[in-house]
């Protein structure tokens, strides 16, 4: 198939929805204004749930969880739910509580390291700051999401004269000593934190006194672009997984008003640090969600679990490109490319969800929607990853399938795509929720 305006177009809508998204809390705001523009409700979890057939509704739980709904014409226990899963997290540095020091002339913050990002590729880079910043006014607390558009960081490599056989036994980075990013140069003043708190309080417009926290996230100022001779592969940073948040949400708002089936599209957070917070994929976040709509439509707790046993879960997340220098380190019988459409992906040790039946079921949605699909099973002698796909699938006790679309350097701080697959993805999805 030739690339085509709409493949451009879905692809370039996503560049957007990621330059956007510096951290899980601001693609959630982002998808919000999205949702809200398009008809769909907010629900809280401290009020009753009053929803009929068509009703189209969200629920945020946490900064960067977000369950995603549409009452299907039928019950439930008849149809059974149509679920995608995915996650808002993504690998990188967190900014430690209150660590603002000098050294060596120059200011510093300290890091965490959040998940498995590739480490070096984040050296090197224009980096900048981004998350939640608490504020305190008259006794009362209210959250704002802040991100600089201003380079801020950097974390240099150390020069080639001091370290002659980097190009040769490959950049070792020790995680406490070797990443800490430069802020600043000191002066004559002491640099306190008090100093960034002025700094981001003048960005937003709010007296320094009335900051009462901050949950800062270090991100990579360059946007997401087109790249190659005929732009059909794409670079950003955060493709693993808001990628896949991205196609969900374009698919489940995509559907008919009155679909047959209730869908649901659950948008976890933490999935990179093992899924197990209030709004991860091992929290009661899905099930919750999906068992209030039961009750919203008359079901008791026996015909809920009825409904869960007819439904299916697609957890999506970004799938591996063979990678042309390192043939080697792939099954070599399974060996998936980028814009060849959406990556089922099988394990025998069960890292993956998929089995036989719920692959086949993803395969016809594929061929309903008229796109391609590929497997990936991972080499013998190697650990592969992980999703939310057998987290969920245990906690709800429903069949799952593991997808994703295929991308070149997962986790790195610059990750690339192929852009008829956000097209392809969407395309599946689409047909997955009818």
């Amino acid at each position: 198939m030739n690339l085509t305006p709409e493949m451009k177009t879905t692809a370039g809508n996503l560049m957007n929805f990621l330059d956007e998204s510096p951290t899980g809390a601001f693609a959630v705001a982002s998808i919000r204004k999205r949702l809200i523009s398009n008809g769909f409700t907010e629900l809280t979890e401290q009020n009753k749930w009053k929803l009929t057939q068509g009703n189209r509704f969200f629920l945020q739980r946490g900064d960067a969880g977000l369950c995603v709904g549409i009452v299907g014409n039928l019950r439930v226990d008849r149809t059974g739910f149509r679920m995608i899963g995915a996650h808002t997290d993504s690998p990188g540095f967190r900014v430690k509580t209150d660590d603002v020091y000098e050294k060596a002339g120059y200011v510093q913050l300290g890091v965490e390291i959040y998940g498995g990002p590739l480490l070096a590729s984040w050296t090197d880079r224009d980096l900048s700051l981004a998350g939640k910043i608490l504020l305190k006014k008259n006794g009362k607390l209210k959250s704002h999401l802040w991100k600089s558009d201003k380079a801020l960081l950097r974390i240099p490599q150390v020069a080639l004269h001091m370290n002659r056989a980097v190009n040769d036994d490959g950049l070792k980075l020790d995680k406490q000593n070797h990443l800490p990013p430069i802020l600043a140069l000191s002066d004559e003043k002491p640099f306190t934190m008090r100093r960034l708190n002025e700094f981001i309080a003048s960005e937003i417009d709010v007296p320094a006194k009335e900051i009462a926290g901050l949950e800062l996230e270090v991100f990579d100022t360059q946007k997401a672009a087109f790249l190659g001779l005929n732009d059909d592969l794409f670079v950003s940073g955060r493709i693993d997984n808001l990628a896949m948040c991205h196609a969900a949400i374009s698919a489940i708002i995509s559907l008919p008003e009155n679909p047959e089936s209730t869908v649901l599209v659950s948008l976890f957070d933490a999935e990179e640090v093992g899924s197990t917070t209030m709004n991860g994929g091992a929290s009661s976040f899905l099930d919750n969600c999906a068992e209030r709509i039961a009750i919203s439509g008359g079901l008791n707790r026996e015909e809920y679990l009825i409904a869960l046993s007819k439904s299916i879960l697609i957890s999506a997340d970004a799938a591996h490109a063979v990678h042309p220098n390192y043939t080697d380190l792939y099954e070599p019988h399974h060996q998936n490319a980028l814009n060849r459409g959406p990556v089922i992906k099988i394990n025998a040790l069960k890292k993956y969800a998929t089995t036989t039946d719920s692959s086949f079921w993803f395969e016809e949605c594929c061929r309903k929607a008229g796109v391609p699909f590929q497997k990936y099973i991972h080499r013998t002698d190697r650990v592969c990853g992980s999703t939310i796909g057998p987290i969920a699938s245990t906690n709800l006790g429903v069949q799952a399938v593991d997808v994703g679309n295929a991308i070149l350097s997962m986790h790195s701080i610059r990750e690339t795509a192929g852009v008829y697959d956000p097209w392809y993805m969407t395309e599946a999805m689409k047909a997955a929720m009818k």
